[in-house]
């Protein structure tokens, strides 16, 4: 039997079961008045009376008055057989054509119900899915809200439009559990995000330059957090972070998101379009926010609070490589002036970036149909072409080169990241990527020829990974420069690995199950994860030169170079280094295990014509 909230109109099941067997009775009764009714209108009347009271047994009784009503009928209809075949009884014929039409009706009528009710019962169950999401969404946007923790209330109400876009990002991804803050994969997702929209905009765009749409990473952290929580405590400095996020969310705009990196480390990121001098300002009154959790009255801690300060597209194009130049950058003031803020122009990165500006004025301006004709003027007149670096084992071995591609324009030598980056924007990506798979193909037979074995890495992008020709273009090229799979290595960004899987994952695949091996370039550029390397079809791993650097100089470096080594064997992946520069990076790594090594300590990048004489 149902329960009583699933029944129409008797919820009490005593009620139920005393109306069922009621009506049941007065069905039997009136039954029986007819078969002894002597008048022929009589006898029709009572009939007809059954035949009602059977069809509201069973709509209003649910699934037993219709079993009951059913088998009544069944009854009544024996019962007037009877009274034709025996009784001669001439009205009963009509009778049993009245009772066979009621059943008939009964039972449409149940199955009507039956699908009625499941219908009934899908549209309930979506309704209170709808239902517990919406809950379930009210109460995630009141975690953010309910303590005046995160999100600068008055602003909210003053700035509907531009409410913080932290509010806004789905709690599906990383939510920090002490400050109710975006973690660190929420706000490299939304970076993710907006450069890859950034590109799509320029990709379609006539100038594919006046399209790109800066932002600033503000990267904002407590100097000397570790010896301040050993002397306050762990718990004390929760309650530290925890007012630090409260105030570092309401000195920033509520258009801003603010998202806790590590520590007591925040990460801001601005896509207003701000100044030099503004975006100083910023971070400083972001800065000296920070230090107001830290005082009391006439009481305060002893503490200091530096930032520094990046910016897309100038500092870097990938989200992770973003946040470890502005952190770079924090780090070379951290030790000076409360707030102080350091930028990339103020590191080792400021002739770099002077560079890369004087070199982005080749293409600034330009429509994507006059960067098309640029790169393909430099494929024909050789200014484009492929250097390729030697690899090496520990006991300094020649494995076999990784190619790179070099842009020299009369005088001045384009930076990869400049050139690349205005392919990727004038969508030509693919025809240079093709250009680099020919040359760099070409080069591997003229390798094997003089020396057979030696192995060439490629750079791939996630963009031509993303083409869905660029399996086919690779097979044509590998069949056309007539050199050996084995020797192949392509290496896809780490970038791309980690932020674009699910776009680039079946190419992956496709590539794997023909036999083609591959390398994680760019490992420690940005903010790495070792949690999907295994899950990969890579063989070897590549530390960014970023990465080792410090390696002489730094024991973290040291210890963190050590455990990435020491991991990736575990799991019967090499590693490879890149960038070592002198000889005590080299003996480091060599004495922690590093497989592979190139660097401009074990040789220079070469053309082909040299590269040929360095192993003949």
């Amino acid at each position: 039997m149902r329960s009583g909230n699933d029944r129409i109109f008797f919820k009490s099941g005593l009620r139920y079961f005393l109306v069922l067997v009621f009506t049941t009775l007065i069905f039997l009764i009136i039954l029986g008045l007819q078969l002894l009714a002597v008048n022929i209108t009589t006898f029709y009347y009572l009939g007809v009376t059954l035949m009602f009271l059977s069809f509201l047994m069973n709509i209003a009784l649910d699934k037993f008055g219709f079993y009951a009503s059913f088998v009544l009928n069944f009854l009544q209809f024996l019962a007037y057989a009877y009274e034709y075949l025996v009784m001669n009884n001439g009205a009963a014929p009509v009778m049993m054509a009245m009772t066979f039409t009621v059943m008939t009706m009964d039972l449409f009528l149940q199955y009507y119900i039956i699908r009625m009710a499941n219908k009934i019962y899908e549209d309930w169950k979506t309704n209170r899915k709808e239902r517990n999401a919406r809950i379930t969404k009210e109460l995630e946007e009141e975690m953010f809200s309910r303590t005046s923790l995160i999100v600068n209330h008055e602003e909210m109400d003053k700035n509907k439009e531009g409410i913080s876009e932290a509010l806004g990002e789905s709690l599906a991804s990383s939510i920090d559990t002490l400050t109710t803050l975006p973690g660190r994969e929420m706000i490299t997702a939304r970076m993710d995000r907006h450069i890859a929209d950034d590109v799509a905009t320029m990709q379609s765009a006539r100038t594919p330059d006046a399209q790109c749409h800066p932002f600033s990473v503000i990267y904002v952290g407590l100097d000397g957090y570790e010896d301040l929580s050993r002397e306050i405590g762990y718990k004390s400095m929760d309650l530290f972070i925890q007012n630090m996020a409260h105030r570092v969310r309401e000195a920033a705009l509520p258009s801003d998101m603010v998202a806790r990196l590590v520590n007591a480390e925040f990460i801001v990121l601005s896509r207003r379009s701000m100044s030099d001098i503004e975006t100083d300002a910023y971070a400083r009154k972001l800065a000296a926010s920070c230090m107001k959790a830290f005082e009391s009255g006439s009481d305060k801690l002893s503490v200091s609070v530096s930032c520094g300060v990046a910016n897309y597209p100038r500092d870097g194009r990938i989200a992770g490589e973003l946040i470890a130049k502005a952190e770079e950058a924090r780090l070379a003031v951290r030790d000076t002036e409360h707030g102080k803020v350091g930028k990339i122009s103020m590191t080792k990165y400021a002739e770099m970036s002077k560079e890369m500006d004087r070199a982005g004025k080749l293409f600034e301006g330009k429509t994507q149909h006059e960067i098309t004709s640029i790169f393909e003027s430099a494929i024909e007149d050789g200014s484009l072409h492929m250097i390729y670096q030697p690899c090496y084992t520990q006991d300094r071995t020649l494995l076999g080169f990784e190619s790179f591609m070099r842009f020299e324009h009369g005088k001045d030598l384009i930076p990869p990241q400049v050139f690349l980056s205005a392919a990727e924007n004038a969508d030509y990506i693919n025809r240079i990527g093709g250009f680099s798979i020919d040359q760099s193909l070409k080069a591997l037979a003229l390798f094997d020829a003089n020396h057979p074995g030696l192995t060439m890495n490629l750079n791939i992008s996630t963009s031509q990974l993303k083409n869905p020709g660029f399996i086919n273009m690779l097979s044509n090229a590998i069949s056309n420069a007539d050199c050996k799979l084995m020797n192949l290595m392509l290496d896809i960004p780490e970038e791309g690995l980690f932020t674009e899987l699910p776009d680039i994952k079946e190419a992956i695949e496709k590539l794997s199950a023909k036999g083609v091996k591959m390398a994680l370039d760019n490992f420690g550029r940005g903010y790495s994860s070792f949690n999907a390397i295994p899950l990969l079809p890579i063989t070897v791993l590549k530390l960014d030169g970023n990465f080792t650097r410090n390696l002489a100089t730094d024991a973290n470096v040291r210890v963190l170079s050590s455990s990435v080594i020491s991991l990736m064997h575990d799991i019967d992946i090499k590693v490879c280094a890149t960038g070592v520069g002198a000889d005590e990076q080299f003996d480091i790594l060599a004495k922690q295990g590093c497989d592979m090594f190139q660097g401009r300590y074990l040789g220079p990048a070469m053309t082909l014509d040299e590269a040929l004489d360095s192993i003949s």
